[in-house]
């Protein structure tokens, strides 16, 4: 079952950031493929790598505008980002080492993660963003 299908509810209604969502579902899915599919160990940990950087410069992105929006719920957002820093983290030697479970628990953890993050916590921020592009439209 690929658990990296995006859809409508993964939104936070800001094209870039959706756009942000979009590539790493979609790196995330390609990873999950190649761990179903028995890949070679090269090519999973340069899709692997991949991920951590195409998660790690969203996050930036995402906290530069919570930065410069004054945005209230930075500290909690920024947080639920960190928390996805340490497990990628602890995943990386696992990873480079050949675990294959590891990398699937990795699978596992992120499609929750990332379904739960970008439902909520995106959602509130894209709030945010949206109207502040209405304050300064206006």
């Amino acid at each position: 079952m690929r658990l990296f299908k995006w859809s409508k509810a993964n939104a936070c209604f800001v094209p870039d950031l959706d756009d942000e969502h979009r590539a790493i579902f979609s790196v995330a899915d390609e990873l999950q493929l190649s761990l179903t599919g028995a890949a070679p160990d090269f090519e999973i940990l340069e899709i692997f790598h991949r991920l951590i950087a195409t998660a790690e410069d969203h996050l930036l992105h995402e906290e530069g505008l919570m930065r410069s929006t004054r945005y209230d719920a930075r500290a909690w957002h920024k947080h639920q980002h960190d928390t996805l820093r340490k497990r990628l983290r602890q995943f990386v030697p696992l990873v480079e080492a050949g675990d294959r479970q590891a990398a699937i628990a990795l699978i596992e953890f992120l499609s929750k993660w990332l379904k739960d993050h970008t439902a909520l916590a995106d959602r509130m921020l894209g709030a945010h963003l949206r109207n502040q592009n209405r304050l300064h439209a206006a």
